[in-house]
């Protein structure tokens, strides 16, 4: 075993220490709860204010692909480094909780957040001229498109998985810091 120069860690002379895929597994975990935040909390405020509602969605439409694609790919690394870091317990409430977070992403990814998408590109066209109630609130309140064809169902859901990725970000990593050495 190799010292590391912390006080009571070591690491093992593996291809990747469990200290270093500790320490990549909080990058990739800390990466998904920042771009969350951004994206949901704090840049989409305030660009549905300076944007409005008919620029707004667009944008927002195409970045969901890429912020999803991203959380996918940094919790799938996650998983495998979660996978090396407890020394392959797949009953870990670790490696059950960023089971649970990657399941979020991909449900987002791959089934919820498609469907959204057309329900919302169905209904864009359907919505013209309507920005002068441009606050967030009311767009989240109305389901995007004021729930035509089935958009705010859709939004929700996709809300749903959100909050599913991010509680399984948030009690992984709480699980992983209680195992760093003091």
């Amino acid at each position: 075993r190799l010292r590391t120069g912390f006080p009571g860690a070591a690491m093992s002379a593996g291809p990747i220490s469990s200290t270093v895929a500790l320490f990549g597994d909080f990058v990739c975990n800390s990466y998904v709860f920042g771009a969350s935040a951004w994206y949901f909390f704090l840049s989409s405020p305030v660009m549905m204010k300076n944007l409005g509602r008919e620029r707004f969605v667009p944008l927002m439409m195409s970045l969901m692909k890429v912020f999803f694609t991203s959380c996918t790919v940094a919790l799938s690394v996650s998983l495998a480094l979660t996978y090396v870091h407890t020394k392959g317990d797949v009953r870990s409430v670790s490696f059950l909780t960023q089971l649970l977070a990657l399941f979020g992403a991909l449900m987002n990814k791959f089934v919820i957040g498609p469907k959204a998408l057309a329900a919302g590109k169905a209904s864009m066209g359907e919505r013209k001229g309507k920005d002068g109630d441009a606050t967030l609130g009311k767009f989240a309140a109305d389901g995007g498109f004021g729930g035509k064809g089935g958009t705010k169902f859709w939004h929700r859901t996709v809300v749903v998985f959100v909050f599913v990725m991010l509680g399984g970000v948030l009690g992984h990593m709480h699980e992983a810091l209680a195992k760093v050495p003091a």
